[in-house]
Order: structure tokens, then C-alpha cells, then sequence
């Protein structure tokens, strides 16, 4: 992320974004306000930064996040715990009773026009208050900000005093719930870059592997491991495999671990590539990405934070952020897989997978 897209995004977590009026905005920062408008198919801001460079600054992307978020918000009022799944309605429909599932319990409801018993299928549950507080924080999150800034947005914004913890336990719920339903989507890949970076872990330094699909930019699959051992690396493949058919070619470094790997997983796989030397136009965005947001965070607790941060950061690389470098469409989008999707819509259809 670009030191102004961040830069946009703690303006936001700040609230220093106001609306004027539609397509007008001002933007506080520091000690000035700027005045950011829409205006011929473009936003134009009235600061240095924007008349110099005549590219969005700061101050834009605050304000294209600022509209992002107020998107998450309007969709998250439309949700209905109470709708009929067969009738679409809820003028009829009442509450009976609680059912408890693994992950605790589930308010049912009966529909008296269709004579039809369901259960909620927002994954709001008990939370419908603050959905849009939970999605906007999900987003936030990978986006760059960290758990202290997003509880501080929280309150800022929606008036919602929570701990950073409360905003971690958050996360981890709803990344565990789509992970498990963006792991059952399949994809073709012909040609597989891996790579591996460290993190530091009470002290410790354990390494998330990443496989990545050449042409879509697309996350294949995420490994954590404290060596970087033949047996880490054929794990990492294992993973792919579950998601991808056998690539044609896999791109590696020189590490030894891939090699092997390779030999023994991909054996027939046409041309396995080891470098020294990554092709930084092709695959080395996500790495580069990664390694920086990593960097911006306090080192994590435990190696499920980092798994957690990991499969996260994957599902928000692949199916939420848009690509320059892909026509503004997301690695999903590119691939065909997945179009137009969001945080929320992510929940909605995970939840969908499970029933």
C-alpha cells in the first residue's frame, strides 16, 4: 500500500472526513482543512500535493474510504435477520426458540404465512447493532490500520466503545467463517510463484509461504511454519493442490526446500523455474505487500495470530483490494471466480455455503 493510501486511511480512522453535499467533501489535516470534490469524472483536491502531482493524495483516498465505509453501512441496514428464506417476507414471521451450534447460539424463527421454521443467516446473530461497526472493522484492518486504531475509529464514528481485543476476536471469527468458504473455490492455474517471508512471534521468527497464481495475481494458498524445511514447502504445495489443478510451471527462488518439494509433489510438472533473482513485475506485489503491512504491525502473540493475519490478508488481497496492474479489478474479478464482492457479501455467502 502506498504511503498516501495509508496516510487516507488514518485520516479516516481520525474522523477527519465531513460531507458537504454530495460529491463535496473537506478533509482535516494537521491544521488546515482541504476541499476535495467531485468534479468531471475525477476528484480534485485543492492541496499542494494534488496540483503538483495532479494524482490522488491523501486526502482523496480518505475520502474514497470515507464513501467505501458509508457503502458497508447501507448495505448492513438492509439486513434482515427476520426474512422469510421461502416468501422473502417478515411481516409474519415471529421468534421460536434457540438453537445451539458449535459456535454458540442461533435465534430460529417461524414464518406463520408459509408455515416454515429458519434460522438467522446474517452472521450477525445477536450483533445486528454493530454489523456495520464489524465489517467496516474487518476492512479497515487489512486495509492498514491497526486493532488499537480501529477500536479508536469505532468509537469516532459509530460511537461504539470496544477493546482492540474485542476487534481481534472479531476478525478472527469472520476470516475463520469465509476462509473456510474461499478454500472450497476452485481455480486453474498454469503457472505457480511461491515465496516465503518471516515474522516475529515472542521472540521468535516463524515464516508465512505464500503460492500465488501467475497471470490473476490470486493467493492460491498460505503456509506457517517456524523452518524452512522440504516438509514446509511441500506442505505449501499440498495446500495448493487443494485449490488449484497442477500448474504447468512453479517459479521458486534458490531455496533448496523447493526443489525437493517440488520433486516430490509436482513431479510431473513441466518446467519447475528456480531463481535467485524474483521477477518483482510478476509475482513480487504480494510478497512486497505483505512483507510491509507485516512490518507495520506490533509483532504478533501467537502463531494463530499470525495464521489468522495471514489468511486475512489472503482473502483481502484476492477477492476486496483492486489492482492497478489488473484494470482496477480484484485477482477474483480477473479470474472469473468472483464479481463485485465485499467483506459483508463474503459473510453472506460463506454463510449460504454452510447450510
Amino acid at each position: 500500500m502506498s504511503k498516501r493510501r495509508s496516510a487516507g486511511i488514518k485520516l479516516l480512522a481520525e474522523g477527519s472526513v465531513m460531507e458537504i453535499e454530495e460529491g463535496k467533501f473537506i478533509v482535516r489535516s494537521g491544521n488546515r482543512n482541504y476541499r476535495v470534490t467531485w468534479s468531471r469524472d475525477k476528484w480534485v483536491c485543492e492541496c499542494p500535493d494534488f496540483e503538483k502531482r495532479n494524482k490522488k493524495c491523501k486526502h482523496i483516498y480518505a475520502v474514497m474510504y470515507y464513501l467505501a465505509i458509508k457503502d458497508i453501512k447501507s448495505a448492513v441496514s438492509s439486513l434482515d435477520d427476520r426474512k422469510c428464506l421461502q416468501c422473502g417476507k417478515s411481516d409474519m414471521v415471529i421468534k421460536k426458540g434457540i438453537r445451539y451450534n458449535k459456535s454458540g447460539p442461533v435465534q430460529l424463527y417461524y414464518c406463520k404465512r408459509c408455515k416454515r421454521k429458519f434460522s438467522a443467516r446474517t452472521g450477525f446473530s445477536g450483533m445486528k447493532k454493530r454489523a456495520d461497526a464489524i465489517v467496516s472493522a474487518l476492512d479497515l484492518y487489512f486495509r492498514g490500520l491497526s486493532l488499537r486504531q480501529v477500536a479508536q475509529h469505532l468509537k469516532a464514528s459509530y460511537n461504539i466503545q470496544v477493546s482492540h481485543k474485542t476487534v481481534h476476536n472479531w476478525i478472527k471469527r469472520y476470516v475463520r467463517l469465509v476462509n473456510e468458504f474461499v478454500k472450497s473455490v476452485k481455480i486453474e492455474s498454469s503457472r505457480w510463484h511461491a515465496d516465503e517471508t518471516v515474522v516475529k512471534v515472542k521472540g521468535e521468527h516463524i515464516r508465512i509461504w505464500s503460492l500465488l497464481d501467475s497471470e490473476t495475481r490470486l493467493v492460491i494458498a498460505v503456509h506457517i511454519s517456524k523452518s524452512r524445511g522440504v516438509d514446509e514447502a511441500k506442505k505449501l504445495f499440498e495446500n495448493g493442490l487443494e485449490k488449484s489443478s497442477k500448474p504447468d510451471e512453479v517459479v521458486t527462488d534458490g531455496l533448496r526446500s523447493y526443489e525437493t518439494a517440488v520433486e516430490q509433489e509436482l513431479s510431473d510438472v513441466i518446467r519447475p523455474i528456480f531463481t535467485q533473482r524474483r521477477d518483482e513485475q510478476q509475482d513480487g506485489e504480494v510478497f512486497k505487500e505483505l512483507k510491509r503491512r507485516v512490518k507495520s504491525l506490533e509483532s504478533f502473540k501467537t502463531s494463530e495470530g499470525a495464521k489468522t493475519f495471514a489468511e486475512g490478508y489472503s482473502i483481502y488481497y484476492n477477492f476486496i483490494k483492486e489492482h492497478d496492474s489488473l484494470d482496477n479489478q480484484t485477482p477474483a474479478q480477473f479470474a472469473g471466480i468472483i464479481n463485485n464482492r465485499n467483506w459483508l457479501d463474503l459473510i453472506q455467502r460463506a454463510l449460504e455455503a454452510k447450510e
